[in-house]
């Protein structure tokens, strides 16, 4: 293989590629994956059949870990917007109080004021 890699190339000519060398030397055999050259050989399909049903149990936990953790996050989000109504409750109630007492003085000062 390397004798035929450092050959001299004749000028104009084009070099053999390394895929064409291991043909020539290895001779073309079944098995090796077609187009992607002399690498590894396939994988058979009851493997790879067996693969994509591990990935599928895989993905399959995954799924049910998110759902877990959704559910989870949600019922925080839920729990925390509770908490966040009851605080803002008084916050209104005294805003509003706050907004009646200005009303009553404005009213207050516009009555002095004719009376002036």
């Amino acid at each position: 293989m390397l004798q035929l890699q450092h050959q001299p190339v004749a000028d104009g000519a084009i070099p053999m590629t390394e895929a064409e060398i291991c043909e020539k030397v290895l001779g073309q055999r079944s098995g090796y994956v077609k187009g992607l050259g002399f690498g590894p050989k396939p994988v058979s399909f009851s493997k790879s059949r067996c693969l994509s049903s591990e990935h599928e149990v895989e993905l399959g936990n995954k799924l049910i870990e998110t759902q877990l953790l959704v559910e989870t996050q949600q019922q925080q989000l839920k729990t925390q917007q509770d908490r966040i109504d009851e605080l803002e409750a008084p916050i209104r109630n005294q805003n509003q109080q706050q907004q009646q007492q200005f009303e009553e003085i404005m009213r207050h000062l516009q009555s002095s004021q004719r009376s002036s």
